[in-house]
């Protein structure tokens, strides 16, 4: 069954609503109340159901507001108890934005919740699925729940309605068919109130898509294509549920849900810039530039303020420079993982297991420790590894199986086990893996190709205040001598530059790179030293100079390129030191917030954040009190492109603002409150929530960060 004990709150909101509200026709919140009548559920169907669209742009509680009026306060006790219902199944929403809402309601008819710590709100700390934000359209969801109460009310027999779990399923589809406009309908919350009424026959599953791929990927497990989506769903279940070990269940979502849409398995997201601009020629731009730069000057520094890509794109400049001279290597995890791609659990099983050895054995804690397998759980971590392996095997057994007896075996049929629990590929389990998955088989065969990687032709270095020129170019280094004497000895060691160089000029037909991270944190002067002339670009390769500690004679290659980062907020261009500028040329990367004009979380109708325009607004307010210098980069927020789900956005957008944000404007404006509270005003001016200290500003969560970035 689909009941899971961890919902049970939510379970036992619901069945109070059975009871209370449709029954009973009392409130939910305020019981003493008598809310949910006919009349009060006629009068919002006048009022607010069918006269959903006003003129100008207002959010939903405005149209509200001006669709009750006139009318009796107790229909807002009706808009709370209607809130407290459409608010279950979210798992987004904090319990601080329900309750606002729901006591707004409430306020309006002159009504007070109970306090936070009654059992009412014990339901709304944990809803069972993430809604999209089509949920958030409130009234469609409200519109459903009021029309719902109200047929039921009409019809009579409430009480023995609500036992049968069909017919309610056919009223609320009832009810949807007869709305106007596809997008005017709740379906989300019919599955929602179906779920959260009959746990043990409905998914927790809100998305009619889902259900569909689930019923298409196990149609084979459906006794009777016939009966409608819900009905093949629970066979679906129940077959299924015979092959799990005894007393164990499982989830549609965090057991199969790999096996069943493998597209939406998503890698966690990874915090590097990500190319989302619409104008895809503004990569190209970036790059192109850099390389013709480099091409005349030899050496180029990518400057500007923090977060706008400049250690990232010199990554990207670095290797167009190097790639013509070699081919893309995979590093042992990436082959693997892209062994692995687009195969289904079963396929990955199969393939480790004759890989490994196809006529060995093996118990379900080895199969979990295979290459193949572990490279999956990488890609796609689930909570109990071993029970969707054992899953698997048990649904991909041979009918004739003698060990493992179930009503329905799933094709392909690959595995089998001993008596004594040791699973085997079948002889047509190796046939499958030789001819279905025969080019995977080849792959691993070969191996990966051996190449050369990008980083045999360059190097990396961050410079900061200690760094010298002993490091770069060489210098004596101590070294512990042998023996009983064991005296300290000097030896001359050549720093990275200068190994680099010697690298270059004994392959004088592949180019080279030192990328310099940070570059004005260092003295410049003393770490090149007699080096700044032999960088510049008519000078490499005919000048050279004795180095001071190995008496050698030593000039700078023509194929070896330099590329510097420098940001801004640390130190202006216009102070670096003359001799490095004449030899470098400069290249500036601004914050582009257009790149984040595409991202925007939304919660709710009211409080939708445009990121884009978030940026926009705080630069400008930085400019104008500090300087282009110390504008913040794009960069920072580019992490929340690669995030679908709004839910998971708003913990990325939290950690961002609160730990990387945050603390660099602190820096910006330290000691000077009064500038920081300029930039960051709705940060300052809360009534409910005071800040550590008066020259911070508060730290937001959640939906209180989005409201206040909405006002910046």
């Amino acid at each position: 069954m689909a009941r899971m004990i961890e919902f049970q709150p939510l379970y036992d909101a619901f069945h109070l609503f059975r009871e209370r509200c449709l029954q009973q026709d009392r409130s939910l919140i305020w019981p003493d109340q008598a809310i949910w009548t006919i009349a009060n559920l006629q009068r919002w169907k006048t009022q607010v159901s069918d006269s959903p669209n006003l003129e100008g742009e207002l959010n939903f509680s405005e149209k509200l507001e001006q669709q009750l009026v006139g009318a009796p306060p107790i229909l807002w006790g009706l808009a709370a108890d209607l809130h407290y219902i459409y608010y279950l199944p979210s798992a987004n929403l904090k319990l601080s934005t329900r309750l606002r809402n729901i006591g707004w309601a409430a306020q309006k008819g002159g009504l007070s919740l109970p306090s936070e710590q009654d059992p009412i709100w014990a339901a709304h700390k944990k809803g069972f699925t993430t809604t999209a934000q089509k949920y958030h359209f409130r009234y469609a969801q409200l519109h459903l729940l009021a029309a719902f109460a109200l047929h039921l009310k009409e019809q009579g027999n409430v009480a023995q309605t609500l036992a049968d779990p069909p017919l309610v399923q056919s009223i609320l589809d009832e009810i949807l068919e007869s709305i106007p406009g596809k997008s005017n309908r709740a379906y989300d919350l019919r599955h929602a109130i179906l779920y959260l009424m009959f746990p043990d026959q409905y998914e927790r599953i809100i998305s009619t898509t889902h259900k569909e791929k689930i019923v298409s990927r196990y149609i084979n497990l459906v006794s009777n294509p016939q009966t409608d989506l819900d009905t093949r769903l629970l066979q679906i279940r129940q077959s299924l549920a015979s092959t799990q070990p005894k007393g164990q269940s499982f989830d549609f979502y965090e057991d199969l849900k790999q096996d069943w849409n493998p597209d939406e398995i998503e890698p966690p997201p990874q915090f590097v810039p990500k190319k989302v601009s619409e104008e895809p020629q503004k990569d190209t731009i970036i790059v192109s530039d850099s390389l013709r730069l480099l091409k005349r000057f030899k050496n180029l520094i990518l400057f500007g303020p923090p977060g706008t890509g400049k250690t990232y794109w010199a990554k990207e400049i670095a290797n167009r420079l190097v790639s013509p001279q070699l081919k893309q290597v995979q590093s042992k995890a990436a082959f693997l993982q892209a062994i692995i791609e687009d195969l289904v659990f079963y396929d990955i099983l199969a393939l480790g297991m004759y890989k490994t050895g196809y006529d060995k054995k093996y118990s379900v804690s080895e199969l979990e420790k295979l290459e193949l397998v572990q490279a999956r759980f990488r890609q796609s971590p689930v909570k109990n590894p071993p029970n969707q392996i054992w899953g698997y095997l048990q649904a991909h057994t041979a009918p004739e199986s003698q060990t493992v007896k179930l009503a329905l075996h799933a094709e392909p049929f690959l595995f089998d086990k001993t008596e004594n629990s040791q699973w085997f590929l079948t002889p047509a389990g190796k046939e499958y893996v030789q001819g279905t998955l025969t080019d995977r088989l080849n792959l691993i065969k070969q191996g990966p190709p051996a190449t050369n990687q990008p980083e045999d032709f360059m190097r990396w270095v961050t410079f900061h205040q200690s760094y010298a020129y002993e490091d770069f170019v060489e210098g004596l280094r101590p070294k512990t001598g042998q023996g009983d004497s064991a005296l300290l000895a000097f030896e001359m060691k050549p720093g990275i530059f200068r190994n680099l160089c010697t690298r270059a000029e004994d392959d004088p037909d592949n180019q080279y790179v030192l990328v310099i991270d940070e570059i004005n944190r260092g003295n410049i002067a003393k770490i090149f030293g007699e080096l700044m002339t032999l960088i510049e670009s008519d000078k490499r390769g005919v000048l050279s100079v004795e180095l001071p500690y190995s008496k050698e004679d030593f000039q700078v290659p023509v194929n070896l390129s330099i590329i510097g980062t420098m940001n801004t907020a640390d130190r202006s261009i216009a102070l670096l030191d003359v001799a490095l500028r004449r030899r470098f040329a400069f290249l500036e990367l601004s914050p582009e917030p257009k790149l984040l004009d595409p991202i925007s979380i939304s919660l709710t109708e009211e409080d939708a954040l445009n990121i884009g325009a978030c940026l926009r607004n705080l630069n400008q307010r930085i400019v104008e009190l500090r300087g282009a210098d110390y504008q913040i980069g794009h960069s920072y927020f580019l992490p929340l492109a690669s995030i679908s789900n709004d839910a998971d956005k708003l913990v990325c957008l939290d950690d961002i603002w609160n730990y990387q944000v945050v603390p660099l404007l602190k820096e910006y404006f330290y000691g000077q409150s009064d500038l920081l509270r300029q930039v960051l005003p709705s940060f300052f001016s809360l009534d409910d929530v005071q800040p550590q200290s008066s020259g911070d500003p508060v730290t937001l969560h959640q939906e209180d960060l989005v409201a206040a970035l909405n006002k910046l």
